[in-house]
């Protein structure tokens, strides 16, 4: 079961604001490219889950 922890860590996570790595738009939760350019966010995506992931990990 989760702890109170990390569900906070979790809800910091999807709360901060991320930028294409292309143009620098920010992009919502959900998003799977770019809303300006159009570039693919899945390697951005998948450096933040991994970093989330590893902090829940971590307590």
């Amino acid at each position: 079961m989760a702890t109170e922890q990390q569900i906070q860590k979790v809800l910091l996570f999807l709360a901060e604001f991320r930028e294409c790595a292309v143009c620098g738009t920010r992009f919502r939760f959900g998003d799977l490219d770019c809303p300006h350019c159009g570039a693919d966010l899945d390697e951005l995506l998948h450096r933040w889950a991994e970093e989330l992931v590893d902090g829940l990990e971590l307590g």
